[in-house]
């Protein structure tokens, strides 16, 4: 019986069954009390996992179209996440940065034109198009950002304790309300601006002086334009994308 007794022979399998039991218990136990439970906290933790990866905080974006681009994805997939518990404002806070996210990609593209798309630095009626189409940009980037605005006042008054977990507050609301109204504000001047001083039939003479002395168009051509379509020829002669 390799040295042991018959008695010990009989219950030796019955307690090592008992003993693995045991450990397997333990073993369970220490996983349980290792996992970590879903809740709020645990989703902002994956919220920081995303800003970390763009060098970003809950209150920047990244500065370039693709990696807004790419931090929206990922934010979109984090919203799929189920908690088990604090699921509504975690999607609040999802939300408030998809939608900032969106803000500043159409920031940046109201100043795709450098200070052609602006009119405080001096403007000739040719950049019209310019002018109008920065302007436009930069006031649906405020529009969107007032919509940024009315989601974290409505985060903060449902869920304060949280809203100061992730560092907002109403201040952060007064805040952005006064940023996006200055933007909004600036772009009705411009918009204002080269309208009185540039309209649309003192923008199309220009065009159409320019293109006789740059073109091979005809007289009939060019005395037939409309502004909308002169608009991307004189693009295309300045290389304007």
């Amino acid at each position: 019986m390799n040295g042991l007794t018959p008695h010990r022979a009989i219950y030796w399998p019955y307690w090592w069954t008992i003993l693995k039991k045991f450990f397997l218990i333990l073993a369970l136990i220490f996983i349980v009390s290792c996992a970590q439970t879903k809740d709020f906290n645990y989703g902002v933790k994956q919220i920081d996992k995303i800003n970390s990866k763009y060098n970003t905080t809950m209150e920047t974006y990244p500065k370039h179209l693709k990696q807004i681009e790419s931090m929206s994805n990922d934010f979109k997939e984090l919203k799929k996440l189920k908690l088990e518990t604090g699921q509504e404002p975690f999607a609040y806070v999802i939300d408030y940065r998809l939608v900032n996210l969106e803000v500043e990609k159409l920031f940046i593209l109201g100043q795709k034109y450098g200070d052609s798309g602006f009119t405080k630095n001096g403007f000739g009626c040719k950049s019209r198009p310019l002018v109008i189409e920065s302007a436009a940009l930069r006031n649906s980037s405020a529009i969107k950002g007032f919509q940024a605005v009315e989601l974290l006042r409505e985060f903060i008054n449902k869920y304060p304790k949280e809203g100061n977990s992730v560092g907002l507050s109403a201040k952060n609301a007064l805040f952005l309300n006064a940023t996006f109204y200055q933007i909004s504000e600036d772009a009705h001047g411009d918009s204002n601006v080269i309208n009185y001083f540039c309209p649309r039939n003192e923008s199309l003479e220009s065009y159409q002086r320019q293109f006789r002395k740059e073109t091979n168009l005809s007289e009939d051509f060019i005395n037939n334009l409309t502004y909308e379509q002169a608009v991307p020829i004189w693009k295309n002669l300045e290389e304007i994308n």
